[in-house]
């Protein structure tokens, strides 16, 4: 830390995410690395039934306007050094403002509110994107993005694993039986060669397991694929990390929604010990020695000639499974990394907003 910074003490982490890898992740890595962090949980003061269902997809109503003026009173009673707003998407231009009055107010978005305008979620965090003091993004196309939308400080800050999380684990007959594939993906549906991929595996006669919305992957799967791979449902948490650890081989694709060149499954996969077989990018060709510590493909026909290789190859998917796993345990992508940078960062972003106040 540069001198004059000063050390980061307590945190308001304000969710508006789900699941247990985001805010809730942030929150016992910061305690753990000796932060005050606190939680304020915006879904837990917006109804689930279907008038709050309705605010959420329009961001209106009076429950976002109870949680913008809540947050803004929680923040005046902790007075934390921060308040992070993970996933701004309930908060407006004036809530911001009047948080950067008490507070150093911080924001991240791990998906990608520049890449679509058709997404209502984004019509407030866009407004309140300058009264932000500092912000992070997950990819580098976002850093220009966000300062033409006013955002003074912004800087990339990537997704991670989780070592509590993402761990290789020995699993029961019966678990290798209702959790086991040759190929698994865990993710959610795009109109792209995920679908042409998983639907090649299951005609090829090999098991293949997704897990994810059953809806959306009904919907898009050939008729034939989905009545090979059925049941599809979420996976979460401990469930998660038995259908990676039971795969052969974890497949790993990347939304076209949100840009990406990687994704949290880029170390999930590894870090539990499981050979990766990703879509090859310039961001995976970084991280990873291809052929050594994983795989990649760029085609339906690329992915199909590799899961079988390597389904008839243990050794030597096996081998590129262990080179991978060690490769992100060294690589600092855990998310205790992750919040050691965002700490620094700030620290040194607080020092310019109070130089400058």
């Amino acid at each position: 830390m540069a001198q004059g910074q000063r050390k980061i003490e307590s945190v308001l982490i304000v969710r508006s995410a789900f699941g247990e890898i985001h805010e809730l992740a942030w929150l016992r890595a910061l305690r753990d690395l000796g932060i005050k962090a606190e939680l304020f949980d915006t879904h837990s003061y917006i109804p689930a039934n279907l008038v709050g269902r309705i605010e959420e997809h329009f961001v209106f109503g009076p429950h976002i306007g109870k949680v913008n003026r809540m947050v803004v009173e929680r923040v005046k009673e902790m007075r934390p050094d921060v308040a992070h707003f993970y996933q701004g998407h309930h908060y407006a231009a004036e809530t911001i403002a009047q948080v950067a009055r008490v507070s150093f107010a911080s924001g991240s978005h791990c998906d990608d509110p520049f890449g679509r305008n058709d997404r209502r979620e984004y019509r407030l965090l866009k407004k309140a994107l300058p009264e932000y003091d500092g912000y992070h993004v997950f990819r580098q196309c976002n850093v220009a993005e966000a300062v033409a939308y006013g955002v003074e400080r912004v800087r990339v800050l990537m997704m991670y694993y989780i070592p509590w999380l993402h761990y290789p684990c020995s699993l029961s007959a019966q678990e290798q039986r209702a959790w086991g594939s040759d190929v698994v993906y865990a993710g959610h549906m795009e109109p792209d060669l995920r679908i042409e991929c998983l639907a090649g595996v299951a005609r090829a006669g090999l098991k293949c397991r997704i897990f994810g919305g059953e809806a959306e992957w009904r919907s898009a799967l050939p008729r034939d694929a989905y009545q090979t791979v059925r049941p599809i449902f979420y996976a979460r948490g401990a469930d998660y990390r038995r259908a990676l650890c039971a795969g052969k081989i974890g497949a790993c694709f990347f939304s076209r929604w949100n840009r990406d060149q990687y994704t949290t499954r880029s170390w999930e996969i590894p870090a539990c010990g499981v050979f990766l077989l990703s879509e090859r990018t310039p961001a995976m060709q970084e991280f990873y020695c291809e052929g050594k510590e994983a795989e990649f493909f760029e085609s339906p026909e690329e992915f199909i000639d590799k899961v079988r290789f390597y389904l008839r190859n243990e050794a030597a998917r096996e081998r590129i499974a262990a080179a991978g796993y060690a490769r992100v345990k060294s690589s600092g992508n855990d998310i205790y990394s992750r919040m050691r940078q965002w700490l620094a960062d700030i620290a040194e972003w607080r020092e310019e907003k109070q130089l400058k106040s």
